[in-house]
């Protein structure tokens, strides 16, 4: 009998690390997850040796690697790209990468009232420095609708944006500042953390795939000697 193909998930690009197997009908198998601040390169690669022993699968039912692209940590993010491109070497199949904003958007209309049809939504994440990377989202069927592009704001422009959007929650790491900026007009709800579960979902739905890149919101911090910014991945 042929099994199912699976798709593995993989997230580093914040705080969480965690992997998940998902079906090409989006059904989720099996996930891990763990919330760590550091060492997401030493924890992710036996986090899928476990999960591919929890599920009593083999690396012959993965038909594709999805991973969270950012934004976020800029060592998050490559790690993770990283271990998922050569995971799909390995194994002979696709890459592909998913916006952690988008998400964290879907993550979000599941746990919340707002999967009714089109009820705006903004996806915030702490991007340190007094600011979030933020990008507001709708609900088409079962995934989210990127209502603009993602943006690195104040919290107080974050609120402006829900507000002009007519949002009414916030989801993520940077949600709780983004209401705090809106005087609490902009509700701060679950889930803080993007997983591996919502990025694989996401990669098997037209116009969520993208190449495995990282994507980067602004610049990151880490500099080279004499200034220079290191290649972007990819």
């Amino acid at each position: 009998m042929t099994m199912a193909p699976l798709i593995l998930g993989l997230d580093t690009a914040l705080s969480g690390c965690s992997a998940a197997l998902v079906g090409t009908d989006g059904t989720l198998l099996c996930e891990r997850f763990e919330l760590i601040a550091r060492g997401h390169a030493e924890r992710l690669v036996p986090m899928v040796g476990a999960l591919l022993a929890d599920a009593g699968v083999g690396p012959d039912r993965i038909a594709t690697v999805a991973v969270a692209l950012g934004p976020g940590s800029f060592t998050g993010i490559r790690v993770g790209l990283a271990a998922a491109r050569a995971f799909a070497l390995a194994w002979g199949v696709p890459c592909h990468g998913v916006s952690s904003l988008a998400a964290l958007a879907l993550a979000g209309l599941d746990e919340t009232a707002a999967r009714r049809e089109g009820t705006p939504l903004l996806a915030a994440i702490d991007a340190s420095r007094g600011q979030v990377y933020a990008q507001v989202f709708g609900l088409t069927g079962e995934a989210p609708e990127a209502l603009g592009e993602p943006e690195a704001l104040t919290p107080a422009e974050a609120a402006a944006l829900a507000r002009a959007h007519g949002c009414c929650l916030a989801v993520g790491s940077g949600a709780a500042l983004v209401s705090e900026a809106s005087n609490q007009t902009l509700a701060a709800a679950p889930p803080e953390w993007t997983r591996a579960a919502h990025v694989a979902r996401l990669s098997r739905l037209p116009g969520f795939a993208r190449a495995p890149q990282a994507l980067y919101v602004r610049p990151h911090d880490a500099r080279l000697p004499g200034g220079a910014l290191p290649p972007a991945a990819g």
